[in-house]
C-alpha cells in the first residue's frame, strides 16, 4: 500500500475519532473492544444488538469482551443526547457459534428514571469491601429483588415487613437492579460486585426481563440464567445456590405468561446441574382461575408485601434447611 493511501487512511481515522470524541479499538489479545474517551468524565453508551445506542443503552465502564465476535455500536452522550456520530466496530462471527445475547455481559440504563445503574454499581462495590457488611446471603436479580428491601436501599421499597421477617435474619445483601437481564447480571458479577464477599448462599431470581417483548427466546433465556449460576459457582464455590423459578406475570394467562412457564419447565429440568435447590412458588401467587390478584402483585409483575411474604417464606425454609 502506498504511503499516500496510508496517510489518507490515518487522516480519515483521526477525523472519525475527533468527530466521535472517543476511540473504539479491538484488542485481539483479550478479544475485547476498548473505548478510550477524550476525557474520563465523558459518558459513552454502547449496544451489542446492532441498534444505535440511545439513553437507555449501556454505559461503557470496562472492556467489552466479545470472544465469539459481534457488533459494538457506541456514541458519546451529553445528558440524553448523542454528541457527534455513532461509531461501529464489527467483528467476524462464525454463524455456527453466533453469541447468545443473554450470555454476553452488558451494562444498561433502562431504569434511569428510578436510579442510575452506574451509581448503584458503585454503591455495591463500596458495600462489598471487607468489613463493610456481613453478607451471608447474596440476592441476585432485577427490580423484583431490588424493590423488596435491604442494602443498598432503593428509593422504592415494596416489601419491608416481609424482608425483615424472613430475609433480614439471614444477613443478606440485595444485588437487584431495575430492568436487569441475565447479561447485565453477568457483567456485574464479572466486575467486582461479589469480590470480597464470602457468602454462604446466593438467591437468584433473574430472567423475566429477557422475555419482555420477545427480547430473547425461552432457550436463550434459560442459557442466560444457567450462565449466571455457573458464574456464581466459579466465583463462590463454597456457597449454595438457591434458584427461584420466574414469578408469574400478567393479570391473566397470556403469551408472556406462557413463556415464563416454559422457561421454568426447562430450568427445573436443568436445576440439578446449575444450582443446589430450585424453588417454584408460582402456584401460591395465583388464584383458582389462574389470575394474579392485585393484592399479591400490584402491577401484575412486582409483588406487594403480601406477595413478597409468600416468596420470603419459601426462601426462609430452604435457607434454614441448609443451616443458615
Amino acid at each position: 500500500m502506498s504511503s499516500l493511501k496510508l496517510l489518507i487512511i490515518a487522516t480519515v481515522s483521526s477525523l472519525a475519532a475527533a468527530a466521535s470524541g472517543f476511540d473504539l479499538i479491538y484488542d485481539a489479545g483479550s478479544k475485547s473492544v476498548i473505548i478510550y474517551p477524550d476525557k474520563p468524565t465523558d459518558v459513552i453508551r454502547y449496544t451489542l444488538n446492532g441498534k444505535d445506542p440511545d439513553f437507555s443503552a449501556g454505559n461503557y465502564l470496562a472492556p467489552i469482551e466479545l470472544p465469539l465476535g459481534g457488533i459494538v455500536k457506541a456514541a458519546q452522550f451529553d445528558e440524553k443526547n448523542i454528541v457527534g456520530k455513532v461509531v461501529t466496530k464489527s467483528l467476524p462471527v462464525d454463524p455456527s457459534r453466533a453469541p447468545n445475547s443473554a450470555e454476553t455481559p452488558l451494562t444498561q440504563n433502562r431504569d434511569w428514571r428510578s436510579y442510575d445503574w452506574v451509581t448503584r454499581h458503585n454503591e455495591i462495590l463500596a458495600l462489598n469491601k471487607p468489613g463493610a457488611i456481613q453478607a451471608d446471603v447474596v440476592f441476585i436479580g432485577d427490580s423484583i429483588t431490588h424493590f423488596w428491601s435491604g442494602e443498598p436501599r432503593a428509593k422504592r421499597i415494596a416489601g419491608r415487613e416481609s424482608w425483615d421477617k424472613w430475609i433480614a435474619p439471614h444477613h443478606p445483601i440485595n444485588l437487584g437492579y431495575g430492568w436487569d437481564r441475565t447479561e447485565n447480571v453477568l457483567w456485574r458479577l464479572r466486575h467486582g460486585e461479589v469480590s470480597g464477599l464470602k457468602p454462604k448462599a446466593f438467591v437468584v431470581l433473574i430472567g423475566t426481563n429477557n422475555l419482555s417483548g420477545a427480547t430473547q427466546t425461552v432457550p436463550e433465556t434459560v442459557d442466560g440464567i444457567s450462565e449466571v449460576c455457573r458464574e456464581i459457582r466459579r466465583q463462590a464455590p463454597q456457597a449454595k445456590i438457591l434458584l427461584l423459578a420466574l414469578l408469574p406475570r400478567s393479570e391473566r394467562p397470556d403469551a408472556t405468561r406462557n413463556r415464563v412457564i416454559d422457561t421454568n419447565m426447562f430450568l427445573k429440568e436443568r436445576a440439578a446441574k446449575i444450582c443446589d435447590a430450585f424453588v417454584d412458588v408460582s402456584p401460591k401467587l395465583l388464584v383458582s382461575d389462574g389470575r394474579i390478584a392485585k393484592d399479591i402483585m400490584g402491577d401484575f409483575l412486582h409483588p406487594t408485601d403480601k406477595g413478597y411474604d409468600i416468596v420470603g417464606a419459601a426462601i426462609d425454609v430452604q435457607l434454614k434447611a441448609w443451616g443458615l
